[in-house]
């Protein structure tokens, strides 16, 4: 009867290791869980970071080009800024050459009107002695 009592406490050992590893294989099977949620989470967070850096890179071309954009307006700018500075010198040429024409004109009227006043003068001068 020796080996009956050797047996039972065998068994109930067994019994007890069985028990350990469910318990081990319980907690093991929760740890997988909850690393397969993280990995999905994780994946998640990836995904959403990814789209992001894909929304910023579209974001700093759009903005690359429209500095580029800015910069050749800036140049045409500062071009017709020096043709306007080149039209008005030269309008200020023009106006210049404009009064002094006109002065010349005014003079040039002057003496017609002298050289009129003179002919009339010399014609009434031979009618009456004619």
């Amino acid at each position: 009867m020796t080996d009956r009592p050797d047996e039972t406490s065998k068994l109930a050992r067994l019994l007890r290791d069985i028990e350990e590893l469910e318990r081990t294989r319980t907690a093991l099977l929760q740890r997988v869980d909850r690393t397969r949620a993280e990995l999905i989470e994780s994946g998640n967070r990836t995904a959403a970071i990814r789209a992001t850096v894909e929304l910023l890179c579209e974001h700093l071309t759009d903005v690359v080009a429209a500095a580029a954009e800015i910069s050749m307006l800036e140049q045409e700018i500062r071009e017709t800024d020096r043709t306007l500075d080149d039209a008005q010198k030269t309008t200020n040429g023009h106006s210049f050459e404009f009064e002094s024409f006109q002065q010349t004109l005014d003079e040039e009227d002057e003496e017609l009107e002298r050289l009129s006043s003179i002919l009339v003068d010399r014609r009434g001068k031979h009618s009456k002695g004619h």
